[in-house]
């Protein structure tokens, strides 16, 4: 199934209080844990959103260029002109050069930034399970213990109420030890989580940054060796050779294809 990353976070919900077996700055810990990771995979998401908008932008602006290189290669002033020729040809090899970068850099960009941030993303339904399951403690102590306290309001004595009422007591305790345990748990879960994202996001980044100006830098100097300013006492200059260009690609790509995000594991 298609990842669609306009579907809605995974983590939504924020913990419910489960005084007095937990103290205010135990449930308020974890409170703010969530709070932090809820506002942690939104961003999560905007960024894996705004990335295929702008990769998608790159890729419409490149199959302009092209149309655009197509149609004054067919134009007729371009079989009368040799000078305009020339400067077409010209154009229509750097728009054929800059295509397959564009192409180049959107399959790094996913596969840098855009995947390691959706596996990123999947861990939050793993932290929204956990909190679903704690709510569900939640619910269940809070009904045994306040069966326990309706229990011992009674002034019944009986034998048959004492048994009722110790059943219900290990009930309630058996409840709370499991609920104080896995708040416990992601008191020590959550806060380290928080810690390594940014670790596990860095490398991201860092490929991201290189890809833009390793892309932005080659596509500014193609244009720039189309239409140079010139200086009187230089020869005009013409465009790359395609062989050296790639060379260069290539050389940039296999420095890219080398960092540890981009490893298969």
């Amino acid at each position: 199934m298609t990842w669609n990353p306009l579907k809605k976070n995974h983590l939504t919900l924020r913990p419910s209080p489960a005084q007095p077996l937990l103290s205010h700055a135990e449930d308020r810990e974890l409170d703010v844990a969530v709070q932090r990771l809820i506002y942690v995979e939104d961003t999560i998401r905007k960024l894996t959103k705004e990335m295929k908008k702008y990769l998608q932008a790159v890729v419409n602006l490149d199959r302009a260029d092209q149309r655009l290189s197509m149609n004054l290669t067919t134009c007729g002033l371009a079989h009368i002109s040799d000078e305009f020729r020339r400067i077409v040809e010209e154009y229509h090899s750097i728009t054929t050069q800059v295509g397959k970068t564009v192409q180049e850099m959107a399959a790094l960009c996913h596969k840098t930034f855009i995947d390691p941030l959706k596996k990123l993303r999947d861990e939050f339904a793993l932290i929204a399970a956990a909190i679903a399951k704690r709510e569900e403690l939640v619910t269940a102590w809070k009904y045994s213990y306040n069966r326990v306290k309706k229990l011992q309001e009674k002034k019944d004595r009986t034998a048959s109420h004492i048994a009722k009422l110790e059943r219900e007591h290990r009930v309630e305790e058996a409840a709370a030890k499991e609920l104080k345990t896995l708040h416990a748990q992601l008191l020590i879960d959550l806060p380290m989580f928080l810690d390594k994202r940014l670790e596990y996001i860095k490398p991201s980044v860092h490929a991201l940054i290189m890809i833009q100006l390793d892309y932005y830098g080659n596509t500014t100097g193609l244009f720039t060796q189309l239409m140079p300013v010139h200086n009187p006492s230089e020869s005009p200059s013409t465009a790359i050779p395609e062989e050296e260009y790639q060379q260069s690609i290539n050389s940039q790509i296999n420095r890219i294809r080398g960092l540890t995000i981009v490893k298969d594991h």
